[in-house]
């Protein structure tokens, strides 16, 4: 319904005047500290707190590797590490991340004014924090299962001594736990919280990667939580479900994998499901058009969260009755993963063909565009090798670096780059600063570039037949290169994220990043018609909700507004890239 001038919203984007709606549930006066922007926001940082642990552990072992017959760190040493690398990745930087940019995004998007429960989602943070803290702790108490990798089986008779295992345990159960409380939390709000008009498919494409990640995840974690206590019952209660500690109690060790690997692959793929959806919304903003097909996209999502339950046998050597049907459910996901893929670049297509192709590339140049872009090759040569991956699955290349470089190229390196695309993204609208432009542009060159040496260094190790937990090797192996290789493209993704931290620290903690505006992109959902940052509720009036991309309609609707609008977005980009 159309409003007076005094009645648009103090953070409507520019031209807003009409298509308007007040916002009828503005909640009481909640104490920051339980307000969804702020609790993301302490998310987010906790997850790059321990990006920085897991780094510093890749680097330790990529040291270990760069020649032959190094003696940096011992083989339990270096076990440990990669035990507690993949922890750190998957649990503590990639879960967190996405839980706090969903947290963060997903009311913005949707025109709630608040999560549903605001207090349980701050008491989730701290039981997040909790036990990321005893999972880091446990190295420091004892030996964490005396090098054994999470994902192989509980070797036989292993006594476990020490209180280091316990503490990793217990505090993936209540990470966890944690990240429960958060999904319920964001699906309720997406459930019940929506502005009128928002109906399910409408939902932004972001917003609808987390419900559909968090739908996965609800399913997938419980399992998670249910191996680890079982493991606990197993070394304190006199069990042997997964190893027989004692010898004799008929446990079986190959249970373990198996029970992990059904929880943990479609755990990976919830932590990609959210990078592809950022990149949707990222891809469609800077072309300045809807997506290709919303529809597609959104289907695309939905099929990699079923999908990703049918090919977790893909991950286990000792399922050979199975392995048929396992190979075609791990080929099966990665065709809606392609299709999502193959929307994006119809819709930057379809933008070449319809707008000024001097704007567009002004537009294309912006950091969290190429931070798109760059995701493109990784996801690309991940996809592909994930098909070798699964056709072999059960042989050779899930016993040596090749699943390595897919598991990097595809869970990790695509996911990561995803999550910084979106921090650099809606960054400003979270924080009201922008990040550096020129370093925007180094950070993306290292942390893209370095991925893709990496993955390719661990392709070819792969092909050389280098098994993935060894520790060392002679100078007769001929395994020199692809190390040198892989040690080199990780030491460059850790500088660009070096270089990221340093450019969070000083443009948003430091105040010295430009000021972002309400709008800074030209953005297509309901995020962009509210300050930077946003009031603690949101929103004094909400855009009528017509389509997913309100904002879009409201300049196609208006076209002298969206004159005015494109201006200013033109304005705001070209001298981001000349800032520092």
């Amino acid at each position: 319904m159309a409003m007076t001038d005094t009645e648009v919203a103090e953070g409507a984007a520019p031209g807003a005047t009409g298509l308007s709606q007040p916002v009828a549930d503005l909640p009481d006066a909640w104490p920051k500290g339980t307000d969804h922007k702020t609790v993301g926001s302490w998310f987010v940082a906790a997850a790059l707190v321990f990006l920085v642990a897991g780094v510093v552990m890749a680097l330790l072992m990529r040291a270990q590797l760069t020649s032959a017959d190094a003696d940096i760190v011992g083989d339990r040493t270096y076990r440990q590490l990669f035990t507690m690398h993949g922890v750190l990745s998957v649990f503590l930087f990639l879960l967190p991340v996405w839980l706090g940019l969903g947290s963060a995004i997903v009311p913005l998007q949707i025109g709630a004014a608040r999560l549903a429960f605001p207090r349980l989602h701050a008491m989730a943070f701290w039981l997040f924090l909790g036990g990321g803290a005893m999972v880091v702790a446990a190295p420091a108490l004892s030996d964490v299962f005396h090098g054994w990798a999470l994902s192989d089986p509980i070797p036989v008779k292993l006594g476990l001594p020490g209180q280091g295992p316990d503490f990793l345990l217990l505090g993936l159960i209540v990470v966890c736990m944690a990240a429960i409380l958060v999904i319920v939390n964001v699906l309720v709000t997406i459930l019940q919280l929506r502005a009128p008009g928002m109906t399910l498919r409408r939902v932004p494409v972001f917003s609808w990667s987390i419900m559909v990640s968090g739908a996965v995840l609800l399913l997938a974690l419980p399992i998670l939580i249910g191996a680890f206590g079982l493991l606990f019952v197993d070394r304190h209660y006199g069990s042997s479900l997964f190893s027989g500690f004692t010898g004799s109690r008929g446990g079986n060790p190959l249970v373990w994998p198996r029970l992990f690997w059904f929880g943990a692959y479609p755990v990976l793929w919830a932590l990609l499901i959210p990078a592809l959806g950022a990149v949707s919304e990222i891809v469609a903003t800077f072309a300045g058009r809807p997506l290709f097909s919303r529809e597609r996209a959104s289907a695309a999502l939905v099929g990699v969260g079923v999908l990703s339950f049918a090919g977790w046998g893909s991950e286990v050597s000792t399922l050979p009755r199975a392995r048929v049907l396992f190979i075609l459910g791990a080929l099966a996901v990665l065709a809606p993963v392609a299709s999502l893929v193959l929307n994006w670049l119809m819709t930057l297509r379809l933008a070449g063909k319809e707008g000024d192709r001097d704007a567009l590339r002004g537009r294309f140049t912006a950091t969290p565009m190429l931070w798109a872009l760059g995701m493109l090759p990784v996801l690309a040569l991940g996809l592909a090798a994930s098909v070798v991956s699964a056709v072999d699955a059960g042989r050779e290349a899930h016993a040596n670096y090749w699943q390595a470089g897919q598991q990097h190229a595809l869970f990790f390196g695509a996911a990561t780059i995803g999550a910084v695309a979106a921090l650099s993204f809606w960054g400003p609208k979270l924080w009201g600063r922008r990040l550096s432009a020129a370093l925007g542009k180094l950070e993306v060159l290292a942390v893209v570039g370095g991925t893709l040496l990496t993955v390719l260094g661990m392709l070819l190790l792969g092909v050389q037949d280098m098994l993935v937990h060894t520790s060392t090797f002679d100078s007769g192996d001929d395994w020199a290169l692809g190390n040198l290789i892989v040690s080199a493209g990780a030491a460059i993704v850790g500088l660009g994220l070096i270089v990221l931290l340093l450019d969070l620290l000083t443009s948003i903690l430091g105040r010295r990043g430009r000021a972002a505006g309400a709008d800074p992109w030209g953005g297509q959902t309901l995020e962009w018609a509210t300050p930077s940052p946003p009031p603690i509720h949101n929103f004094d009036a909400l855009l009528e909700i017509r389509s997913g991309t309100p904002l879009l309609d409201l300049r196609t609707a208006q076209p002298w507004a969206a004159e005015s609008e494109s201006t200013q977005s033109e304005s705001d980009l070209v001298p981001e890239g000349q800032s520092s």
